[in-house]
């Protein structure tokens, strides 16, 4: 939970879907939308593979194992995370949040919606809660929802 959030909502707000892991690349944040109701958004982690890297010879005198509870420098910027991705893991909470409270599907799609939204209507992460930004994804929700069922 070091570089993200976990947020509850309502289960039978979120779908179940083939793919449940998302990458918001626009972002550069990684989102999972759990069916049981919980939601990760944090900071994109490249998959790697642990055993690729070369075992340390603990025969060697001169190899030096690290304290457990020594922190290296190279691992504190590993786990630094730059304030733009920072503030777009909070954006990205907070649209959860705002669909959530609407009552509205939580989906990659709407997520990604909201979050432009905020963007393009130039508010601040914390004005995202404000009754005239809910009015607004609550109007763009109708918008899209009209216009889906004059497609069929």
């Amino acid at each position: 939970l070091n570089a993200g959030q976990l947020l509850t909502v309502a289960p039978y707000l979120v779908k179940r879907h083939k793919q449940h892991f998302h990458h918001l690349e626009k972002f550069d944040v990684d989102l999972i939308l759990g069916c049981n109701g919980f939601v990760w958004v944090g900071e994109h982690v490249e998959a790697r593979d642990v055993m690729v890297e070369d075992p340390v010879n603990l025969s060697d005198p001169q190899v030096l194992i690290p304290n457990e509870n020594s922190v290296s420098l190279e691992e504190q910027d590993k786990n630094y995370t730059a304030l733009e991705t920072r503030n777009y893991i909070c954006r990205a909470a907070n649209a959860v949040r705002v669909l959530s409270t609407l009552g509205f599907t939580i989906t990659l799609e709407s997520i990604k919606e909201v979050i432009d939204l905020s963007i393009s209507a130039n508010l601040d992460i914390h004005d995202m809660f404000g009754s005239e930004f809910c009015v607004l994804v609550a109007e763009k929700e109708a918008e899209r929802r009209s216009s889906s069922k004059r497609n069929r």
